[in-house]
């Protein structure tokens, strides 16, 4: 299936064939041991199920890019990220280079270079190794050349929650017609496409719970729009207190329902998401609390129930996450609790040193 045999031009052609009467393929060295090996790595490769063609990896990285983004059907959201990672940040630089030609020594040195914070150069690295992981899938190369690099760690900085002080403020600095989200969003944790996306007939005034089951979403270009929730963990139905009831019942009574039956709104149209980020900079700079967003009350929430000792399956659920996501976002909350874990262990044990230690008569 394989042979070497000397040209006219003195260059050594290394013939071989993919399987048993298959067209034959060739590639050309100028020493024969050169030719030698490369049939040895050929017949390895076609023996361990390895084997790529060596001109599927001539594609350019802009060429497989381009077919690998058309066959994937991501949510808009994160189509329009991985677009904008490739053309910012991928193939300006690694673009015009065949895929085969890639290694690991070039992939850290590409990363290293990259203008971003640790963590977000991780995303755009993993944008990366997913192309490339495919392309192994499409036997385009043998490995990913990206598997293993060595990336500069990312510094986790603990969350630290706003207090209930802070959201008060912010509430009280709040567009009027937007007041109401803050109480919604702090005392349900909703992510803010879910608070904008609330319709009313999704509220329960009786029982006291709302449904998420939709989100609003704001397109790069185009009117915000109502679509499915962020997961299958989003869909849920939440536990609503008095007062968020209470202030619900009252910002309808007052604002009425917009276009889509939605809860807040502006002049009966939806409030997209640069509209909404806009509210709370305003307000959170009046307050004095530059920096903070809606995502910092859907936190706030979170802290509250978990620092008070909720369990945190119900409140993952509650967050519409998984708990192992819950716990690694704020398991520090929970271990900063120290004094009510001191009380707690010293009322079950109940008594005192003295008494726990002292010996009994017999």
């Amino acid at each position: 299936m394989a042979s070497i045999d000397k040209r006219r031009d003195r260059r050594w052609r290394a013939r071989w064939r993919e399987y048993p009467g298959g067209p034959q393929r060739a590639q050309h060295f100028t020493r024969k041991i050169d030719a030698e090996q490369f049939l040895v790595d050929v017949r390895h490769r076609l023996l361990s199920g390895t084997y790529t063609p060596p001109s599927a990896g001539q594609i350019t990285v802009r060429a497989y890019a381009a077919d690998w983004m058309s066959r994937r059907s991501w949510a808009p959201a994160t189509h329009d990220r991985i677009e904008r990672e490739m053309r910012i940040h991928i193939l300006p630089k690694l673009g015009d280079r065949p895929l085969a030609s890639l290694r690991r020594s070039h992939i850290e040195e590409w990363a290293k270079g990259l203008a971003l914070a640790a963590s977000s150069a991780r995303m755009v690295y993993e944008t990366l190794s997913n192309l490339l992981s495919s392309a192994v899938d499409d036997e385009r190369i043998a490995r990913n050349p990206a598997k293993g690099a060595r990336l500069a760690k990312a510094e986790t900085v603990p969350l630290v929650p706003m207090t209930p002080e802070q959201v008060r403020a912010i509430s009280h600095s709040m567009a009027e017609h937007v007041r109401c989200a803050v109480v919604v969003a702090a005392g349900t944790g909703l992510r803010q496409g879910e608070l904008f996306g609330l319709g009313s007939d999704r509220v329960d005034f009786m029982r006291r719970e709302l449904r998420v089951d939709r989100q609003l979403w704001t397109p790069a270009k185009g009117r915000p729009f109502l679509k499915a929730p962020k997961s299958a963990n989003s869909y849920r139905t939440i536990a609503l207190s008095s007062l968020v009831v209470d202030a619900l019942s009252a910002h309808v009574a007052t604002f009425g329902v917009g276009e889509d039956g939605l809860v807040f709104h502006y002049e009966g149209r939806a409030i997209g998401r640069a509209m909404a980020a806009k509210h709370i900079r305003t307000a959170a700079a009046r307050a004095k609390l530059e920096g903070h967003g809606w995502h910092d009350l859907r936190h706030h929430h979170a802290r509250v129930l978990l620092s008070d000792g909720v369990s945190p399956a119900l409140v993952a659920e509650r967050l519409g996450h998984d708990v192992k996501t819950l716990m690694s976002t704020y398991a520090h909350v929970i271990r900063h609790d120290d004094e009510r874990v001191r009380k707690i262990v010293d009322e079950s044990l109940g008594g005192s040193a003295e008494d726990w230690l002292r010996t009994e008569a017999i």
